[in-house]
């Protein structure tokens, strides 16, 4: 029963050391992931507003031939 607190204190300390050594470290892989996924985003979203004012014509070009329309 003695070791049990003698053991206890090595495996912390054991534990405190090693931990250091499996922590993740995602630094700036992690930010350059985020920023190139942010920056991709906003390519997208540039395009779909780009591409905006076209679906807008498009609809004011059906609304004002509705026969075309039924054509296809």
């Amino acid at each position: 029963m003695k070791r049990t607190p003698f053991a206890t204190l090595i495996f912390c300390i054991a534990a405190t050391l090693t931990a250091p050594a499996f922590a993740r470290d995602d630094g700036p892989r992690f930010a350059q992931d985020r920023l190139d996924a942010l920056v991709a985003q906003h390519k997208e979203a540039s395009r779909h507003i780009a591409q905006a004012p076209t679906r807008e014509q498009r609809a004011q070009s059906q609304m004002q031939h509705p026969q075309q329309e039924l054509v296809m």
